[in-house]
């Protein structure tokens, strides 16, 4: 399939065809959409990219006020915290809490919200990230989402695991009404779209393949390849699987005793040869941006096989500046790794020592850097939203990629596979 490049998107736009141009589209999302830091970067990657490409696109917040929306989760915690009948630990109250967040009751009351603020902005169209909340049906939408309700159920997401069974059966049930009714469902893997098809029955024409961005700059850094340096980001040290990347490099030094590795994110106290330790870097600092952007340029290999990990925005940020990765394989990031890395059974302390040799040899991490380097621009927000807003209106034949994989939809992937 040819890749045509963003130039290309905005000179078709701005050529005659005001079709889409004149749309005004709404970017829905449970939090604010205007925040460059709320869930990785993405609802104000796709927000400020498709405003970039020259539409008019209004951040939809699908929540009411903070201090209303805690008070609505807090409320139904307790009741469902009551209904047990029996004293909770702090734990089991926190988790409960949180997945109060994702129940019934507050899907409910933000689709409310949602609904009323989609009429006072003149809404044309919605670009719906997730689906915890209703949206409304009289106007066309298309959904935006990284792993399907019924995936993290069968992770056992604690999230998940906390809320009672009737909240995650009206959650499934209101995935799929929200599937079956969009224009189209444009997921970032492969992996999260053979859910949609699979287990919620969407048609195969209706779903799509379409990536996820990043805000790093897509960048070609000269680094030394001769000392295997690696790096590790993670906010949730146990998902990102932190203590056996740690085991595996601590075998990995017994080898090569000149490897580092630099740790970023919710890690624990760790004292160990060759490692440092750098807590967690905030975007919307400037200092922390910049010592992220170092650790970024200097590394020579991106590590992170989670546990389980929908997609994992930074294996497109380490691609984007010509570093290959070490994945899981449970869930959607070999997707995004593609050709320029390893993708391993996460539970497998061996094959996570074995990726760390294989990417330690400066040759082959060269070679996996340069892969990387060579899919980066599949990956920018800009592309990413060219494919949405081709999934909106698809009489609009606009010069971008459908899919970053150089397949077509996943749906055909599967059809032929049963050939």
């Amino acid at each position: 399939m040819e890749l045509f490049a963003l130039s290309g998107l905005i000179d078709v736009l701005e050529a005659g065809d005001r079709t889409l141009n004149d749309m005004r589209v709404g970017v829905a999302f449970a939090g604010d959409a205007e925040d460059p830091t709320a869930r990785s970067g993405t609802p104000f990657g796709v927000l400020s990219a498709i405003r970039e490409l020259g539409l008019s696109a209004v951040a939809l917040k699908a929540a009411p006020p903070t201090n209303i929306d805690r008070a609505v989760a807090a409320v139904d915690a307790v009741a469902h915290l009551v209904a047990r009948r029996s004293v909770p630990t702090a734990a089991q109250a926190r988790e409960t809490y949180s997945g109060a967040h994702l129940a019934k009751l507050t899907a409910k009351v933000r689709g409310a919200v949602l609904a009323r603020r989609r009429e006072l902005e003149e809404i044309d169209a919605i670009v719906a990230l997730g689906t915890g909340y209703d949206i409304p049906a009289d106007i066309p939408y298309v959904v935006y989402d990284d792993m399907t309700v019924q995936q993290a159920v069968a992770m056992e997401y604690p999230v998940w695991m906390a809320m009672r069974e009737s909240d995650r059966a009206f959650r499934v049930e209101q995935q799929r009404r929200i599937y079956l009714g969009a224009q189209m469902c444009c997921m970032t893997t492969t992996w999260a779209a053979e859910s949609v098809i699979r287990d919620y029955g969407v048609p195969p024409s209706r779903v799509v393949v379409v990536g996820a961005g990043t805000h790093e700059k897509v960048r070609t850094v000269e680094r030394d390849w001769s000392v295997p340096r690696f790096l590790f980001i993670g906010l949730d040290w146990n998902r990102k699987n932190g203590a056996r990347v740690l085991a595996a490099f601590a075998s990995l030094r017994e080898r090569i005793p000149e490897a580092t590795l630099d740790v970023v994110g919710g890690h624990p106290p760790i004292d160990q040869d060759g490692v440092t330790t750098h807590g967690r870097l905030y975007r919307n600092d400037a200092s922390d941006l910049a010592r992220l952007k170092e650790l970024y340029d200097r590394a020579t290999c991106f590590a992170m096989p989670s546990v389980h990990e929908p997609g994992g925005v930074v294996f497109v940020e380490a691609a984007a500046v010509g570093v290959g990765s070490i994945a899981g394989n449970r869930g959607g990031s070999a997707d995004f790794v593609g050709d320029a890395g390893f993708v391993v059974n996460p539970f497998d302390e061996g094959a996570i020592f074995e990726a760390m040799v294989s990417m330690s040899d400066p040759a082959t991490a060269r070679s996996c850097g340069q892969r990387a380097s060579a899919r980066a621009g599949l990956f920018t927000w800009p592309q990413v939203a060219g494919r949405i807003l081709t999934a909106l209106r698809p009489e609009v034949d606009l010069p971008i990629m459908v899919s970053p994989l150089g397949g077509s939809r996943p749906a055909e992937i599967q059809e032929n596979e049963t050939q």
